[in-house]
């Protein structure tokens, strides 16, 4: 096996209890908690006050989920709208069944481009 491969979970769900905990929104979460350790660690070291980068990261985050499903829906609006939707409409408001990965890799992309020159 490669040195840099991680092997993907034989089960993406596991249940605790009744409550389902998806491996990939487990991994979103100690993403977003990591960049806001670090940043925060960075920032109070560069004489920053304490708390400053959890106010901002937190609605950041929830602004970038919902931000990344609606263009998730925009994109694909045929699954959702349309006389061959394949899912009912209000299945578009659901979040958990994806979409934010393709919508925060286009908003850093574009974030990018508007930073670089």
């Amino acid at each position: 096996m490669p040195l840099a491969l991680i092997p993907s979970p034989p089960e993406g769900v596991w249940h605790l209890g009744f409550i389902p905990i998806r491996a990939y929104a487990l991994c979103f979460i100690v993403a977003i908690a990591a960049g806001i350790w670090i940043s925060d660690r960075r920032w109070r070291a560069r004489g920053g006050e304490p708390g400053t980068i959890s106010d901002i990261a937190i609605p950041g985050v929830v602004f970038g989920l919902i931000g990344a499903r609606l263009y998730h829906v925009i994109t694909d609006w045929q699954i959702y709208f349309g006389p061959r939707a394949i899912k009912e409409p209000y299945r578009a408001l659901f979040i958990w069944e994806g979409g934010a990965t393709s919508g925060r890799r286009s908003c850093c992309s574009w974030g990018r481009s508007c930073t670089s020159g």
